[in-house]
């Protein structure tokens, strides 16, 4: 039996950086510490001279990074591998990607799903666990509605690992006939939502049909439910795991001063990041609860998984929610439209209703 835990988005920076505050519970720990694998998702570039990607600077597009310094809080939640496949990895530009892979290889975090070229970026992690080999690729979608703007590797250029359908296919083909498992982690999704898109809905059948046996999703800063179905699970989004507030300042850059800040002297926004001076950039109540995904795969070679919710508490410390009752609700009630095969209707439902409202609030 191989057991693993999976988390959301991680972004080791923000409010905690140059403090000693316990940003973890015990708990939360020794949850983590249970698992074979322990897999997150990086969603920031890391450095301490910020040069930002100007392709990205030309476009309304957030800016995350956090300094090296942060880096460490990974090794200390016992997270040993993660995805680079979104659109945060390369925020300060190429230099930065190469000293964020720089800086896990040192730390012996191993990586996926970004590189200095398509054949960097399509490599996968493999890891031999109990006898049985798996194989762990990372994808970033690349649609406008959904992960914004990044750079996509190609032969000659840099960038995170596409998500265009018939080389995802072709991906998990080819490794799913060189090692026993394979584990997608897909960055995508709307974010904010509880809804998985019909492009999600899709691509996930897609990737199961095509050998994957346990896909990881991130991105949408909200968790989303758990299918269990012949053998093979699908989290389409574990939500945020530790993205602590932070600092931003104009045009909509994360920040980091040398001086001690009075947070609570300082304007404060939960909104998109566009502001005119140094900011508090807090998150919303739900995006602050996420998702740590206990996934086992046993000897016949079924995965399931199960998950629990954890949340962001407002001194930005991952503890286990108390209150998990109203979000199982919801998941409860996605799980039993997706397996009822009812989805794509549920999706139309949603868009006629938007529509009406919109029609009947704007007549």
């Amino acid at each position: 039996m191989i057991h693993i835990v999976a988390v959301g988005d991680i972004m080791p920076g923000g409010v905690l950086n140059n403090t000693n505050n316990k940003y973890i519970s015990q708990e939360v720990i020794d949850i983590l510490s249970q698992g074979d694998i322990r897999i997150g998702t990086l969603e920031c570039a890391i450095g301490n001279e910020p040069t930002f990607y100007q392709e990205k600077m030309k476009r309304k597009t957030d800016v995350i990074y956090a300094e090296d310094k942060d880096l460490y809080r990974l090794k200390e939640m016992n997270i040993n591998v993660v995805s680079l496949a979104n659109n945060h990895f390369f925020d300060l530009g190429i230099e930065g990607a190469k000293h964020t892979i720089k800086m896990l290889d040192a730390l012996d975090i191993k990586h996926c799903g970004a590189g200095m070229n398509i054949r960097e970026a399509q490599k996968p992690v493999v890891l031999n666990i109990k006898g049985k080999t798996i194989a762990i690729l990372a994808f970033c979608d690349f649609r406008d509605e959904t992960v914004g703007w990044c750079p996509f590797a190609t032969k000659d250029l840099p960038g995170v690992n596409p998500m265009y359908d018939k080389y995802v296919d072709a991906q998990i083909r080819e490794n799913a006939t060189k090692y026993d498992y394979v584990i997608v982690i897909p960055h995508w999704g709307i974010e904010h939502t509880y809804s998985i898109s019909m492009d999600v809905y899709r691509m996930g059948g897609g990737m199961i049909k095509a050998g994957a046996n346990l896909i990881i999703g991130s991105h949408t800063h909200r968790v989303q439910t758990i299918i269990n179905k012949n053998k093979t699970s699908i989290c389409y989004s574990c939500g945020n795991f530790l993205f602590p507030d932070r600092l931003i300042v104009k045009p909509r850059s994360t920040y980091y001063s040398k001086d001690l800040f009075n947070y609570e002297n300082l304007p404060k926004t939960d909104a998109y990041p566009y502001v005119e001076q140094t900011t508090l950039k807090l998150w919303k109540p739900l995006a602050r609860i996420g998702m740590i995904v206990s996934s086992v795969i046993d000897d016949n070679s079924c995965v399931k998984s199960k998950y629990i919710l954890t949340q962001l508490s407002n001194n930005n410390k991952v503890q286990l929610l108390k209150e998990t009752y109203p979000i199982n609700r919801i998941l409860f009630i996605y799980k039993i439209i997706i397996k009822m095969r009812l989805y794509p209707l549920f999706i139309l439902f949603l868009k006629c209703r938007r529509y009406f409202y919109y029609r009947i609030t704007h007549k």
